[in-house]
């Protein structure tokens, strides 16, 4: 069965977003100047992936979660200036069918779900017959700590019934305990529920953080966290699990450290703790290797090594809570992984940047894994052009309403006369490209909405 994946984030209300749809494909580049929004995109993308998880509002939002810690802004922040809550949303496609899921959820006074729903294809317990509707959706809020009521979709003749669900999380992860499954409307109910939650369950936000990947880390801990500090037992069961993906990392590291380099090894502890270490020639006419441990590695290069190991690891090998509670179909597939990178150029030379470009190629081809890269480096635009022009989304701010906006670089006035003039990244830093946000092309004005120039 084909993974859920989420193909589409629907910013309604969130943060510096308006009625703002940030498409994703098996790669999506998004560009933009500082403060244009990027990190909020990103931020409420980790919003649903954390919520879909069933934790309640505040702990999710505002509390310890793993090692990522409370998202940014907490849970007020994430409403625009001077509004009390905010609106996310998404859809998915699961096997050919399109779900579309949508939440509100006010922070203030109290943090709840004050509307949420989830549309797809419902199935009529009697004649199996399949329609395009509400799986569920909820009424009007009451009062803070009420509840909230919502239809459910059953597949009889009739209005839907209303049950009440807890307003401090997900409907999404709570319609599941209040159905068995015993009929086929009941379970076409539990496979959207469970497509969408997969989904956003396979959103992966990796941001390496070099300073925690330079100790011993117990070999047992093999999974890669989020912050990539386990990087070193990651890549090591990497090597024993798929010699392939890790021979691509060692030649990678050859290629874009000094010529040198001679491949990965390990360091291990008296208690089996691992490090990775570099095997280095010393001196062009000795074949005499030293070893040079991760602690004494630059940030750059053991940050690349962690964006490799991502990329290259199946998704098996993600921290990702991959359980399905036995509530859900079990025929539902954990979504497609979509890894999130922040500013991919950092401590990477512009000349490398064909590289990193064709390694997230090789990894959506051998592990189905989908990318979503910021970044605001002209090589890594010019490394895209060609067929990927489609998937570079600019983020920019709106002059008269100050909101962010998101659109396909393809779309901007001046794009296809600035291609044949020159380079992508060329054509941005000169600023070229204007936005459609303008009448009339203004090509000095791209450069300032991006920050490129």
């Amino acid at each position: 069965m084909t993974a859920a994946r989420v193909t589409e984030l629907n910013l309604v209300a969130f943060k510096s977003f308006r009625s703002e749809t940030l498409p994703l494909d098996d790669l999506t580049l998004l560009i933009g100047r500082n403060s244009s929004g990027k990190s909020n995109a990103l931020d409420g993308l980790e919003v649903l992936a954390r919520l879909a998880e069933g934790e309640d509002l505040i702990d999710a939002l505002d509390g310890r979660r793993r090692e990522m810690g409370a998202l940014r802004g907490g849970s007020e922040g994430c409403a625009p200036h001077g509004e009390d809550s905010f609106t996310l949303g998404c859809k998915v496609d699961s096997g050919g069918e399109t779900l579309k899921y949508q939440v509100t959820i006010e922070v203030r006074p109290d943090i709840r779900i004050v509307a949420e729903r989830l549309y797809g294809v419902g199935v009529a317990v009697a004649s199996g017959a399949r329609s395009y509707g509400p799986i569920f959706e909820t009424r009007r809020a009451g009062l803070p700590g009420t509840g909230i009521e919502a239809e459910v979709h059953n597949g009889k003749q009739g209005s839907n019934p209303w049950s009440r669900f807890r307003d401090s999380r997900l409907l999404l992860t709570q319609v599941p305990l209040l159905i068995a499954g015993s009929n086929r409307a009941e379970r076409s109910v539990l496979r959207a529920v469970a497509a969408v939650r997969n989904a956003l369950r396979g959103i992966f936000h990796f941001d390496p953080i070099p300073h925690l990947m330079r100790d011993f880390v117990p070999g047992r801990d093999v999974e890669l966290r989020r912050t990539g500090e386990n990087l070193s037992p990651a890549l090591r069961n990497l090597q024993s699990t798929d010699q392939g993906a890790f021979g691509r990392i060692e030649e990678l590291v050859r290629l874009i450290a000094d010529d040198g380099v001679r491949g990965i090894s390990f360091v291990r502890s008296e208690l089996g703790d691992v490090m990775l270490a570099l095997q280095e020639a010393r001196g062009a006419a000795t074949e005499r290797t030293e070893r040079t441990p991760a602690r004494e590695m630059s940030d750059g290069l053991l940050r690349f090594i962690g964006i490799a190991t991502a990329l290259l690891s199946p998704q098996n090998g993600l921290d990702i809570d991959a359980a399905t509670s036995s509530l859900l179909d079990q025929d539902e597939p954990l979504g497609g992984v979509l890894i999130v990178l922040e500013e991919l150029e950092n401590g990477l030379h512009p000349s490398q940047a064909h590289r990193v470009l064709e390694l997230i190629r090789e990894s959506s081809r051998l592990t189905g894994t989908r990318v979503l890269i910021t970044s605001h480096s002209p090589a890594l635009l010019d490394a895209a052009e060609g067929s990927l022009n489609e998937n570079i989304i600019v983020c920019y701010r709106d002059r008269e309403s100050g909101y962010s906006k998101l659109e396909r670089i393809t779309e901007l006035p001046g794009y296809a006369v600035s291609l044949a003039e020159g380079s992508l990244g060329a054509a941005i830093t000169s600023g070229k490209l204007s936005s459609a946000a303008y009448d009339e092309p203004d090509y000095a004005e791209f450069q300032r909405l991006l920050g490129l120039g």
